[in-house]
């Protein structure tokens, strides 16, 4: 019996332990990690719908305060990994289905505070994870816990890795780059191989998910709100849904993306075939960022096959197989599994130096981690200034003691002499050129060449010069001038160019700092304690943070760090604070960065410039690749430029912040080359062919050609946002809608053409969203959404407001004018709709319940769209609402946020206002019956109901003459005259009025009495046109005499002829022909007739 217990014991603890150490398969489903308080909230099936009861369960962090990043998950261990702030932590023992406390393990500290994501390859049993800011992708043991054992496996050619997928099976690796050329690739999980897959039409990939089964590819783009999909070669890429909402993660599981809701603080899911919304769950305590998947169903059963090759360090399943790997600092044994120390220095840190000690601290000291620090003894030199080669392992320094330039080897840890110096100081290294430069007794600039050891003089008899560096890409140098209180950046050249000053005292400060930051291409200095950097040519200067009792400081990646007595402090570029700080030496007296990814030809990367690409950079396996946007062509210099289409197209703007045209031929697809910031609404003034577009980043209305010349501001609109707009064509003012962030409500308004003067037509609106005109008959048509959504119409005076449509009106997002059947289209939702201009004959003219209808546009007989919830634009037939084959799907489009077609010149306008502006001194507002003229806000017609108060006049009276009786004397006006009986003019000309209110031609000298001889000459001049005049007449009436022959008398003659038998019954022939004799030209006879 007791042998039968103890069995029954024995077979309970296995059963338990394997639950507890191995998970179990019932124990699955769902964990989000919520923010404030700091928690896990499992969710234990996946949601059928929003209906669906659900079972859940929450575990409480220990530090309510913590930020959980990332989420990452081995349920056959029963291990949660989470990224917390810039630490990995390991909770065991986990449970989905239970809420009691785990043990935690710190896994790994010294990850940038950002938002990379953590990976877990559950094969080889490895974490991975992404840091933004020091621009690497790392590894390391997921069950070892000594934190200096890792390895950063992708660092070239990275400026912001963000999302991250592992298929471990396949041993490949996705992630997302969100530099300046958001991108999309893969790698083996080893870092080897590496390949873009996607690279057009991206924003920011924030999160990406794989279903291993499929070998598809999910990810969130945050900056199109989009999700989307692809093979895992980026082949088929395919938008399934825009959303208005922001993610902060993504996991597909068992057919449906389930993703975080930031905005609206809820778990979300997704049917990845259609983009169906499946279900919803909100959190009312919590704020939920973080996703993963727990269930040990997914990951399958595989034994780890590094188990069996005793790796020193690391063991990595790559693409030719099993792998050892050394952690930072280290370098394979020829063994090919031990590690050994590459060298006492790290491979990329911060070097420190005092007189006599060079310290150098690991690069992830900058996020705090502690004891990486190795310091060499330099008793022997008196170090006056440092410079470091990081490709070739060098640290080169001024030994004051000796006035030499001495080279210390990193490797080996030898000095060699290099050259002799004079009172020598900030020494800098351009490791383009090979050169070492260096300022001499505050008056010289030398260089000194590695490759042929000579020195020279660069520039000499300079004013107090006491700070360098170098731009090596360019081989510029800077440097600062003057004395305290009168100091300025210059900027010269090895070749000896013509110094130039940038940046003068007023702007530049009292700088003790001065370093060229080739990641930013910007020089950054320290003046007092605040550092302040500008671009290369000395614009764009900023002021960043106050580092408090700094001595040096330096720019690195996204970060800040400067020196302070013993210690070094490290910040974010985007905090104002420092929020690490690292031991060094005592009485430190500079610091440089070293890091052989910054010393990198800009032809030979990404990193470095943009790799010298206007446009898209790609990585490739040994260098880099040039690439243009949609519809541009790569040229020589490697700039994009296209063949932009001047007539018979739609123009629009996308969310990904892109100006496009879509040929309305062929459906073809280009950019526009603009440089923009984020478009949004589009006008094309067909008469100028000028193009109007808003910016809600700058708050502008902003007008540019089709190729981008001349992009100027048109209107400022404050803390406003612009809706739409609509060019009256009578005037050229542009009218929009705006959403109100003071006090004043929404509105639409209308902005001068010329003066941009504004005026607001109405006000209080609930949402005002488009707006289209007819000006011929002086109406303005637009909609509404909110409580009470519609769509209105008013004269383009803002008076006698009228609904159009208010019934079953939701979201009405388009309107469009059929100026030849005075119709008016609208989308609302997934309809489009119609009915005459007093809202009459209202119909729906088709019904898209898959779609989210977003624009609309009308040309001839059809009708184009753009859709809310999928990229591209829908073309249909206007009179029965079907669908005509277009374009293209275009996954690389963001969602469109604007439209306008030109296809020619034919536009609509007011007769009145199109002719001398109404006679209005400033609007002319179209009505249906004529005319309103208007001012701009705040300032009232005069009694003329023509003038604006204010506006300036010029002069009415006019010495000895009288001005047109059209002449209303306006800024701007041109005017006719007339002299006065016995004076005549001096010039044919009209007199324009200036802006400063005076004729452009003095008025006293326009007419001028006629003087005796003037007379004779006019007498002579009238006698000569009485002459003419009447030699005129004469013929006049010798012509009237002609005709009267031809038709009465000729008649008679042929009457008589025929009573007398004489005339033919057949017709006249050759009546009025000309008679042409053989050596003369036909019009010798014009005048000879014959019959």
């Amino acid at each position: 019996m007791m042998i039968f217990l103890r069995m029954v014991l024995v077979i309970s603890v296995i059963i338990l332990s394997g639950k507890l150490c191995f998970g179990s398969q019932e124990d699955k489903g769902l964990v989000i990690g919520l923010w404030n308080p700091a928690s896990f909230f499992t969710y234990t099936e996946v949601p059928e719908d929003s209906t669906s009861p659900l079972q859940s369960h929450r575990y409480y962090l220990p530090s309510s305060r913590s930020k959980i990043i990332s989420l990452a998950s081995d349920p056959k261990k029963a291990v949660v990994f989470a990224l917390i702030g810039d630490s990995i932590y390991m909770y065991k023992n986990f449970s989905i289905l239970e809420n009691s406390s785990s043990p935690i393990s710190l896994l790994y500290k010294g990850i940038s505070s950002s938002f990379g994501k953590i990976a877990f390859d559950y094969v080889s049993n490895n974490i991975y994870w992404c840091d933004p800011l020091l621009q690497w992708i790392a590894m390391k043991p997921a069950y070892n816990l000594n934190n200096t054992i890792y390895k950063v496996i992708l660092r070239k050619d990275l400026n912001y890795p963000e999302g991250l997928a592992l298929d471990p099976v396949d041993r490949l690796m996705f992630f997302s780059d969100n530099g300046p050329n958001p991108r999309i690739e893969r790698a083996f999980l080893d870092g080897q191989d590496r390949e873009v897959i996607v690279f057009k039409g991206l924003a920011k990939v924030i999160s990406l998910s794989v279903d291993v089964l499929k070998k598809k590819l999910y990810w969130i783009d945050n900056g199109k709100h989009s999700l989307e999909c692809s093979n895992y070669d980026g082949s088929s890429r395919r938008v399934i849904l825009f959303v208005h909402d922001t993610f902060t993660d993504l996991m597909y599981y068992q057919n449906i993306l389930h993703v975080i809701s930031d905005r609206w603080e809820s778990l979300q899911g997704y049917d990845v075939a259609s983009g169906s919304w499946n279900y919803v769950r909100f959190f009312t305590t919590g704020q939920p960022y973080a996703l993963t998947v727990y269930d040990a169903e997914t990951v399958g059963t595989y034994t780890d096959p590094c188990y069996t090759m005793a790796c020193g360090h690391l063991c990595v399943n790559a693409k030719s197989g099993l792998r050892c790997l050394c952690a930072e600092g280290f370098q394979l044994a020829v063994d090919g599994k031990n590690c050994t120390d590459k060298s006492p220095f790290y491979g990329k840190g911060f070097i420190v130096h005092n007189s006599s000690t060079i310290a150098m601290h690991e690069v992830s000291s900058i996020n705090g981690q502690d004891g990486k620090q190795f310091l060499m003894n330099m008793s022997s030199f008196m170090i006056g200034g440092l410079a470091v080669d990081a490709n070739a392992d060098k640290i080169y320094f001024i030994d004051s003691k000796s006035d030499l330039i001495k080279e210390l080897n990193m490797m080996t840890g030898q000095v060699g002499t290099l050259t002799y110096v004079l009172s020598g100081s900030d020494l800098i290294f351009d490791w383009m050129s090979t050169l070492l430069g260096w300022i001499e007794r505050q008056t010289n600039i030398m260089s000194f060449s590695l490759n042929s050891g000579i020195t020279d003089t660069i520039y000499r008899n300079l004013q107090h010069v006491n700070l360098m560096t170098i731009d090596s890409h360019n081989g510029i140098l800077f440097w600062i001038s003057g004395t305290s209180g009168k100091k300025s950046l210059v900027r010269g050249t090895w070749r000896r160019e013509t110094p130039r000053t940038i940046v003068f005292t007023g702007s530049l400060g009292d700088p003790v700092s001065l370093q060229y930051d080739v990641t930013s291409n910007r020089i950054y200095w320290l003046d007092g304690s605040l550092v302040k950097s500008s671009m290369t040519n000395g614009s764009d200067i900023k002021s960043h943070l106050i580092a408090v009792g700094a001595k040096k400081a330096i720019a690195y990646k996204g970060f800040f760090g400067w020196l302070n007595g013993d210690k070094i402090y490290f910040t974010s570029q985007t905090s104002t604070t420092s929020q690490n700080v690292v031991n060094t030496v005592q009485n430190a007296i500079n610091t440089a960065v070293f890091d052989a990814s910054l010393q990198q030809n800009g032809h030979g990367t990404c990193q470095i410039l943009n790799g010298g690409c206007e446009e898209i950079c790609i990585p490739v396996a040994y260098g880099r690749r040039c690439e243009c946007d949609i519809g541009l062509q790569l040229q020589d210099d490697y700039t994009c430029d296209s063949n932009v289409l001047t007539v018979g197209f739609i123009v629009i703007a996308d969310s990904y912040g892109r100006i496009l045209q879509i040929s309305l031929q062929t459906g073809s697809l280009l950019k526009l080359p603009i440089t923009v910031h984020r478009p949004s609404k589009i006008a094309f003034d067909r008469s100028t062919k000028t193009l109007f577009y808003s910016d809600n980043t700058t708050r502008t209305i902003m007008t540019t050609s089709l190729h981008g010349k001349g992009t100027t501001v048109f209107y400022r609109m404050g803390l406003d946002f612009h809706c739409e707009l609509a060019i009256d064509y009578s005037t050229g003012n542009l009218y929009y809608t705006a959403a109100a962030l003071g006090t004043g409500g929404n509105y639409i308004g209308s902005v001068h053409r010329n003066t941009s003067l504004h005026k607001t037509l109405l006000s209080t609106l609930e949402s005002p969203l488009v707006i289209v005109l007819y000006p011929s008959k002086g109406f303005l048509f637009w909609s509404e959404i909110g409580i009470a959504s519609a769509i209105r119409r008013a004269h383009m005076d803002g008076t006698s407001t009228t609904n159009i449509a208010t019934k079953d009106v939701t979201w009405p997002d388009g309107l469009a004018i059929d100026f030849t059947s005075n119709i008016l289209y609208w989308v609302d939702g997934d309809r489009v709709e119609f009915s005459n201009l007093d809202g009459g004959n209202h119909q729906v003219l088709s019904e898209k319940t898959d779609e989210r209808l977003h624009y609309i546009g009308i040309h001839g007989q059809y009708l184009y769209y753009s859709r809310w919830n999928s990229p591209g634009i829908t073309k249909i037939d206007k009179r029965n609402g079907s669908k005509v084959t277009f374009m293209s799907h275009h996954p690389e489009l963001g969602r469109l946020d604007g439209m306008d077609i030109y296809a020619d010149d034919t536009i609509d306008i007011s007769p009145i206002c199109s002719t001398k502006n109404g006679r209005c001194s400033t609007f002319c507002f179209p009505t249906p019956s004529g005319r309103t003229c208007g001012c701009q806000d705040n300032v009232h017609l005069q009694p003329d109901q023509l003038t604006c108060q204010g506006v300036i006049l010029c002069p009415s009276s006019l010495e000895n003459g009288v001005f047109s009786p059209d002449c209303l004397r306006r800024s701007g006006d041109s005017c006719s005259f007339s002299c006065a009986k016995g004076y005549a003019p001096s010039t044919k000309d009209e007199l324009l009025c200036t802006t400063e209110g005076v004729w452009n031609i003095d008025t006293t000298k326009l007419c001028s009495e006629i003087t005796p001889n003037q007379k004779k000459e006019t007498n002579t001049e009238n006698k000569t046109s009485l002459y003419v005049y009447a030699g005129a007449a004469v013929g006049c009436l010798l012509v009237i005499i002609i005709i009267l022959v031809v038709v009465i008398i000729l008649p008679k003659r042929r009457n008589n002829e025929r009573e007398n038998g004489g005339g033919s019954d057949g017709p006249l022939d050759n009546i009025f022909t000309l008679s042409v004799k053989n050596d003369s030209k036909p019009e010798d006879d014009y005048c000879t007739l014959s019959y």
